[in-house]
């Protein structure tokens, strides 16, 4: 008899605290609208996100695979940046790329003066 009034109290406390969850819920809503759209928006937004991340998630390949292809590709980039750099520390190259940039600059802009 004393385990079911012990079950039954602990049961009304934790639907006493949602009552009062609940009721507070409501009247901040009633009071700032605009947050409660704000935290809605924010709720449906994650929820579709997390399904379209679920459904496309299946038809591409694992992601080991995927990660390790876009690190390679990051790699190559990073090769090319240092590459450039070393070729724009060179003069002549560094004069051909301003001239190349000027050329095109004044055939997208035209010079009125």
């Amino acid at each position: 008899m004393q385990d079911y009034n012990v079950e039954s109290s602990t049961l009304q406390l934790i639907v006493d605290q949602l009552e009062e969850l609940i009721v507070t819920v409501v009247e901040e809503i009633r009071e700032r609208p605009g947050v409660a759209v704000a935290i809605l928006a924010g709720v449906v937004g994650a929820t579709v996100g997390g399904m379209l991340a679920a459904r496309a998630g299946r038809r591409r390949a694992s992601p080991p695979a995927r990660v390790a292809r876009q690190a390679r590709g990051l790699g190559e980039a990073a090769d090319l940046v240092g590459l450039s750099v070393r070729l724009l520390q060179n003069p002549i190259v560094r004069g051909m790329v301003l001239a190349a940039f000027e050329r095109q600059l004044s055939r997208r802009v035209p010079f009125q003066g």
